[in-house]
């Protein structure tokens, strides 16, 4: 089984009160904080201890790459238990599962951030930290953790970055680049404005799936130019992609349209 994920985050309001003394609502609290870290750093983006998880979503794929479905977890936990939740439910399903896990920046932020936000609540994180399990094909050379291994974990910006050498590439331009969607309609730095100030869950758990689907589509072409899998083995996989996907989000119509542009391009008169 393949699990390609994203997760989303806001900052962590009551730690920064508690650490920093910050007043006012949630979205004065974030706002305090965004500038002060400006002022330390250069840049807006908070330690990802002060980050707090408000979505993960995924794609379900066979061992083979082939799509199967597309959502979140916790899905109908309310905004304040949700982190918890989310936690556990995951955490779950690796421990469970071991699943192979394709990310795009997942090393870097999201399983980091899953590890330290674990701590808060006490959840059992076994599967993600083991590198003595024969049953499941891990050890010291192939775990979750192994950063050169792509067997439990493939991060494609860690890969496509050629493991650091180079590190100014993002999802949306890599993606628009390849004739992926992209990003549709809001960016990573809107999620803690749709929560705090609108409410609007649902819009952000719709926004992390357009993201694992980007993402999904990134690792076929990354198999395809790989040699791992052929050319008529992709365009299944897409046409797979755009039957499955749930037409009532927001994202089907432009992801769907984009989707047959590219099986398209190879259908001959």
């Amino acid at each position: 089984m393949i699990c390609i994920f994203d997760i989303e985050s806001i900052p962590d309001v009551e730690l920064l009160r508690q650490i920093y003394g910050y007043s006012g609502d949630c979205l004065d609290v974030c706002n305090q904080a965004f500038m002060d870290q400006k002022d330390k750093s250069g840049h807006s983006f908070l330690p990802l201890s002060f980050h707090r998880i408000i979505s993960i979503a995924s794609v379900i794929a066979d061992d083979y790459g082939r799509f199967i479905k597309v959502g979140h977890f916790a899905a109908n936990a309310s905004i304040e238990d949700r982190e918890e939740i989310l936690l556990q439910e995951f955490s779950s399903f690796i421990n469970k599962k071991s699943p192979r896990l394709v990310s795009f920046n997942g090393r870097g932020f999201d399983m980091p951030l899953i590890a330290l936000r674990a701590l808060k609540y006490n959840i059992n994180l076994s599967g993600y930290y083991e590198v003595d399990n024969q049953n499941a094909g891990k050890n010291k050379w192939e775990n979750y953790r192994q950063r050169y291994s792509e067997r439990f974990h493939l991060d494609l910006f860690d890969v496509l970055g050629n493991y650091g050498a180079t590190r100014s590439i993002d999802l949306d331009s890599v993606c628009k680049m390849a004739g992926i969607m992209g990003k549709y309609d809001i960016h990573g730095e809107q999620v803690f404005e749709l929560i705090f100030k609108e409410n609007n869950i649902a819009k952000v758990d719709f926004y992390c799936q357009s993201d694992v689907l980007n993402t999904y589509w990134l690792f076929l072409k990354f198999e395809l130019t790989k040699g791992m899998i052929q050319l008529n083995h992709y365009l299944e996989n897409l046409a797979l992609m755009r039957d499955n996907i749930v037409g009532n989000a927001p994202y089907a119509n432009t992801f769907i349209a984009c989707i047959d542009k590219e099986i398209n391009r190879y259908i001959k008169d």
